[in-house]
């Protein structure tokens, strides 16, 4: 009841048509953690940083990174696929150090220092951005992110938190732990697949009473929290090969 009850102001505020020619805001972006592009980075590292993702990695995250891998169906939960967002740096690196407890995603401590900042180099680099365009947009920027942040504060924030740190009163209850906003960034047609299927082995329920409306203006506020590259698409990425 709660959803339904909420679905109605919701909706009144992204129910707002798109002028024709109108420019939409640009959406928020917090931090400055660029990535460097592929050509930033000698071909000699790149080659060492694949040939460890796929030698660590590509066992259990495939070795294109989108989680289709032989063993998947027997890990808790499935792998993450790895090309659904955008991911910082400094992400990855505690993810490589810390592991996620409740998880089959172990720590590699025993790996040298320098291998971890490879493997994370090689995949800062796997996600494949989309971006709204105008034509597809429910709202104008402002009323998405204003929606969203209703949809996000009523239904989210408990476990993800206000500012998206994963650290909501009720973070704790289910391992492994909600991740961080701030670090990843969802796609849209990942957000939306998730949204709409849960996350199976998690905490993360199916969602099936918000409307393509309510899932599009939620996800253009998730996108908000992250503190990686600044402007909407993010830095310059290259295709690795």
């Amino acid at each position: 009841m709660t959803l339904l009850l909420l679905a109605m102001p919701v909706i009144a505020v992204i129910d707002v048509p798109l002028r024709s020619g109108a420019q939409a805001a640009p959406q928020p972006q917090i931090g400055e953690e660029k990535r460097p592009s592929v050509q930033d980075v000698p071909s000699a590292v790149m080659k060492k940083s694949r040939r460890l993702f796929l030698r660590d990695c590509a066992p259990c995250h495939g070795k294109n990174g989108d989680g289709n891998s032989p063993v998947r169906r027997t890990l808790h939960p499935t792998p993450l696929d790895l090309t659904g967002f955008d991911l910082m740096d400094s992400f990855i690196l505690h993810v490589l150090h810390e592991g996620v407890p409740g998880s089959d995603m172990p720590a590699w401590h025993s790996s040298p220092e320098d291998d971890l900042r490879a493997v994370s180099a090689y995949t800062v680099r796997l996600g494949r951005p989309d971006e709204l365009a105008d034509d597809e947009r429910y709202a104008p920027s402002g009323a998405l992110q204003e929606a969203g942040r209703r949809i996000y504060t009523a239904h989210c924030a408990r476990c993800h938190g206000n500012s998206g740190n994963g650290d909501g009163k009720d973070a704790t209850r289910y391992p492994p732990i909600p991740p961080s906003f701030r670090g990843m960034r969802p796609s849209y047609a990942m957000a939306r697949r998730v949204i709409e299927s849960g996350v199976p082995g998690t905490a993360m329920p199916s969602w099936p009473l918000l409307t393509p409306q309510e899932i599009q203006a939620v996800t253009y506020y998730i996108r908000s929290l992250y503190a990686g590259a600044s402007g909407a698409t993010g830095a310059t990425r290259g295709t690795v090969r």
